[in-house]
């Protein structure tokens, strides 16, 4: 094994020995003594070797920042002859970008410096003392956030060769290397390093904000009422990030997989995304109203938009559809790696951070074939091909359960209620034998007010794309009649015409394939299929039925579904006129 002399200014068999009694890649929590660790600063040893002059002349220009936006009076040569305990790991002179780094700070400009100190400086230190003497490995965590390892059977700091080794001082220890250590950016960070991401780094970081610290920050005196703030600390946030993509990419201490477009493929995406997004300037909205003799009271509520909201609207959610799905917390992918994410196979089923699930092969067409890209805080996937479809993601299935109240916008002839239904069922499979069945479900129960009244409801379909869906209703079997039900659909929408504001209703016939004739659909009795009891019926009542319009984040305008029951009196024996109804479904379709 390699072995280093110490060499310490000043040294002496004290000062050996002293060094001797710490652990093998010592990782030292506690001031070392300047009687024993030497005679000068960490600043004073590096201002007096000539061979580390540039990285001095940093360090003297550099003002110590708290964060990104507030920087303090003292440079970094003031905290390194201050009686804090730091590792300084000093690159040589001609090894590292000095001219890069000494223009940066000519600029004066804060993001500037806090890019040297944050790439090189804090990159090139950590706190309390860590000499390199034996054969171990340390992992250690760098003044930036950053992690490293410090191989001392190799003599190298993440890979860095160490030239000259555990040189004491009153405040730490310095070891001297023939190049800075190797800056690694987070994922956050890494979308800004290419000039092919410009697209998406552009639309994320367009959220960024600084917010006030109070509780970090030194209070001034009161001054006309007004508080003064003596030291004001602010933190960088992002509400995209936070909010909507619930992922914290600018954190060290997290763990994450990223997808990252290209500008090719994210100009292509918002072709196909755009078209989903598609608003009219004006909407009017119908509303009818029972009140509690029965009666219907009909008012007109009008949503009006402006080109520019239109705009802004379909800019928005177009983009967030390209990358909405593109982030995966990989602590939480069932035992997974990174390594496995982009190869068909490996992954059955990933998570992102919005609890979208993607399913082999979806799972790893997403990741385009392309391999990790390793980042401080997990791995980036740069992709030249967007490979998500609408149903997959952004356009995923729309599910309204029939028995929650802010769905239903008028009704007829019945009163809903909400009926929760355990029963157990004895149902024949297709050999004939009796299986035993429990049904447990919730349902929308719609009560005849007399009983020659056809039960009529309409239901609330928001947030629709301007595309296709397959629209079904999940009707269950009115046990107590034990008979089907009998039913006509009619969707109500608004068309792109803009000098038409108000809705068109058209009546829906019986898809093939479909139980029914004509526009008269009817749903089947609980049966057995693939093993198992299936009592509520799923019924297509529209294929490929395409939306003109977008209704997404509109608060007073939707489409409508009428579902009215449509059994005379001479078919009450066949059918029953009460509905019971589970779920509205829409599921997108993406033309090819």
């Amino acid at each position: 094994m390699k072995r280093y002399n110490h060499k310490w200014l000043g040294s002496t068999v004290v000062a050996m020995a002293a060094f001797a009694f710490l652990a093998s890649c010592s990782d030292d929590h506690f001031d070392i003594d300047p009687e024993v660790a030497g005679r000068q600063t960490l600043w004073e040893s590096i201002k007096s070797r000539e061979n580390l002059s540039q990285y001095a002349d940093i360090l003297s220009r550099t003002k110590y920042s708290k964060n990104e936006n507030s920087k303090t009076v003292q440079s970094y040569a003031d905290l390194l002859s201050n009686d804090q305990t730091f590792t300084i790991w000093a690159p040589l002179n001609g090894t590292f970008d000095y001219d890069y780094y000494s223009n940066l700070l000519s600029t004066g400009k804060q993001e500037d410096a806090f890019k040297v100190e944050k790439e090189l400086i804090r990159n090139n230190m950590t706190r309390f003392s860590h000499v390199m003497t034996g054969g171990e490995q340390l992992e250690l965590d760098l003044f930036n956030s950053k992690t490293a390892v410090f191989d001392c059977s190799k003599g190298t700091i993440k890979n860095q060769t160490i030239v000259t080794p555990n040189i004491g001082a009153t405040n730490g220890v310095l070891h001297i290397i023939d190049g800075p250590v190797e800056y690694q950016p987070n994922v956050y960070e890494y979308m800004a390093t290419r000039s092919d991401l410009d697209s998406l780094n552009t639309y994320i970081k367009a959220y960024e904000k600084y917010e006030f610290d109070e509780s970090s920050s030194t209070q001034g005196p009161t001054v006309e009422g007004q508080i003064t703030w003596v030291d004001s600390v602010t933190y960088l946030s992002n509400a995209y990030l936070y909010g909507t993509l619930r992922a914290f990419l600018n954190r060290e201490d997290s763990l994450y997989a990223m997808i990252m477009p290209t500008n090719k493929a994210w100009s292509e995406a918002l072709e196909r995304t755009k078209k989903f997004y598609n608003y009219k300037s004006s909407y009017v909205q119908t509303v009818v109203k029972v009140d509690a003799d029965g009666n219907e009271n009909t008012t007109s509520v009008t949503t009006t938009l402006s080109d520019e909201v239109r705009d802004s609207m379909t800019n928005l959610y177009s983009k967030n559809a390209i990358i909405g799905d593109y982030v995966f917390n990989a602590r939480y992918q069932h035992g997974h790696t990174y390594e496995d994410f982009n190869k068909a196979g490996a992954c059955d089923s990933l998570v992102n951070t919005i609890n979208r699930v993607f399913y082999d092969p979806t799972s790893a067409s997403l990741f385009d074939g392309q391999e990790p890209i390793e980042v401080s805080n997990g791995y980036v996937y740069v992709v030249d091909n967007f490979n998500l479809k609408a149903e997959d993601g952004w356009g995923e299935p729309l599910e309204y359960q029939a028995e929650n109240f802010n769905f239903q916008d008028s009704y007829t002839g019945c009163t809903p209620t909400e009926l929760s239904l355990k029963r157990e069922l004895y149902v024949e499979d297709s050999l004939g034998n009796e299986v035993d069945s429990i049904v447990e479900v919730k349902l929308l129960r719609t009560m005849q007010t007399s009983s020659a009244a056809n039960p009529s409801i309409t239901f609330k379909i928001p947030n629709t794309l301007s595309c296709k869906y397959d629209i079904y209703v999940l009707m269950a079997y009115n046990l107590e009649a034990n008979l089907p039900n009998k039913f006509r659909a009619q969707i109500s929408y608004h068309t792109a015409e803009e000098n038409k504001s108000s809705m068109e209703n058209q009546n829906l016939t019986v898809p093939e394939g479909t139980t029914g004739e004509g526009r008269d659909f009817e749903n089947r009795p609980p049966r057995i299929e693939n093993g198992q009891l299936v009592y509520v019926d799923s019924i297509l009542v529209a294929k490929d039925f395409e939306f003109p319009v977008c209704y997404y984040g509109l608060n007073d305008a939707y489409a409508t579904l009428r579902l009215n029951s449509y059994v005379t009196s001479r078919q009450t024996s066949q059918y029953s006129r009460e509905m019971w109804i589970d779920q509205i479904v829409l599921k997108a379709k993406e033309e090819e």
